[in-house]
């Protein structure tokens, strides 16, 4: 059974993806889709946290993306990759105490096994770990 924290990444990606796709406010689809699916999240809080933590480090984060993915335009890339990327990014970027970095780096790995290509996963490992050693980041372990 996935942990409600597996879930709330899931439910930010998925409405930071809905975001990129549709428009609108991030915080507003991330509260609705909570309300509408989020049954199983016991504390909504971290999902609510990790958004706005998307949203406060987003340029941060898309650059990072073109540092260690150039080979793939940002625009160009999947976007449900991108939408897996830029959570994995935000929580290597602005850590939890809570979280290891491998524990993020793992999440969104499995989040890219579940809902991306066949070569989603080794892409989002190649890209986070790319970030994780990237020296303007803060470090946690």
């Amino acid at each position: 059974m996935a942990s409600w924290r597996h879930l709330s990444r899931v439910m930010v990606m998925q409405s930071f993806f809905e975001h990129e796709a549709r428009g609108g406010d991030l915080m507003e689809i991330l509260d609705y889709n909570l309300e509408e699916y989020g049954q199983k999240i016991s504390d909504t809080d971290f999902a609510q946290h990790l958004a706005s933590k998307i949203e406060k480090h987003y340029a941060q984060i898309r650059n990072l993306i073109k540092t260690h993915a150039p080979e793939w335009p940002i625009e160009k890339m999947d976007p449900v990759e991108r939408a897996i990327l830029v959570l994995g990014i935000c929580e290597l970027i602005d850590p939890e105490k809570d979280v290891p970095m491998i524990v993020a780096i793992n999440e969104s790995i499995e989040l890219a096994k579940t809902y991306g290509s066949d070569t989603s996963g080794k892409f989002i490992n190649g890209v986070l770990n790319a970030v994780a050693h990237d020296d303007s980041i803060q470090k946690k372990s």
